[in-house]
Protein backbone atom coordinates (compact mmCIF):
# COMPACT_ATOMS: atom_id res chain seq x y z
CA UNK A 1 0.00 0.00 0.00
CA UNK A 2 2.92 2.61 0.81
CA UNK A 3 4.70 1.85 -2.18
CA UNK A 4 1.48 2.42 -3.82
CA UNK A 5 0.84 6.34 -2.30
CA UNK A 6 4.37 6.88 -3.18
CA UNK A 7 4.06 5.89 -7.11
CA UNK A 8 0.48 8.17 -7.13
CA UNK A 9 3.47 11.14 -5.57
CA UNK A 10 5.99 10.52 -7.96
CA UNK A 11 3.42 10.90 -10.96
CA UNK A 12 1.68 13.99 -9.72
CA UNK A 13 5.09 15.45 -9.51
CA UNK A 14 6.06 14.32 -13.15
CA UNK A 15 2.57 15.54 -14.67
CA UNK A 16 2.31 18.69 -13.01
CA UNK A 17 6.47 19.65 -14.13
CA UNK A 18 5.69 18.57 -17.81
CA UNK A 19 2.17 19.52 -18.10
CA UNK A 20 3.56 23.54 -17.40
CA UNK A 21 6.71 22.40 -19.35
CA UNK A 22 5.27 25.18 -22.12
CA UNK A 23 5.49 28.16 -19.75
CA UNK A 24 9.23 27.96 -18.61
CA UNK A 25 10.71 26.08 -21.52
CA UNK A 26 12.65 29.45 -22.61
CA UNK A 27 14.36 29.58 -19.11
CA UNK A 28 16.76 26.86 -19.52
CA UNK A 29 18.03 26.96 -15.65
CA UNK A 30 14.30 26.53 -15.01
CA UNK A 31 14.29 23.41 -16.87
CA UNK A 32 17.69 22.04 -15.63
CA UNK A 33 16.29 22.33 -12.03
CA UNK A 34 12.79 20.86 -12.97
CA UNK A 35 15.08 17.89 -14.77
CA UNK A 36 16.94 17.85 -11.57
CA UNK A 37 13.79 17.93 -9.44
CA UNK A 38 11.81 14.78 -11.08
CA UNK A 39 15.55 12.71 -11.04
CA UNK A 40 15.95 13.47 -7.37
CA UNK A 41 12.48 12.62 -5.88
CA UNK A 42 12.41 9.60 -8.09
CA UNK A 43 15.86 8.42 -6.79
CA UNK A 44 14.04 9.19 -3.30
CA UNK A 45 10.77 7.55 -3.81
CA UNK A 46 12.95 4.05 -5.04
CA UNK A 47 15.17 4.44 -1.79
CA UNK A 48 12.04 4.66 0.28
CA UNK A 49 9.83 1.99 -1.41
CA UNK A 50 13.06 -0.67 -1.00
CA UNK A 51 13.13 0.19 3.02
CA UNK A 52 11.93 -2.97 5.15
CA UNK A 53 8.87 -2.38 6.51
CA UNK A 54 9.04 -1.51 9.96
CA UNK A 55 6.87 -3.94 12.27
CA UNK A 56 5.14 -2.64 15.21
Amino acid sequence: MRNRWILIGYLTLFFGVVSFYDSYKENTLVVIVAAAIILIAGMLAWIWSIQPKKED
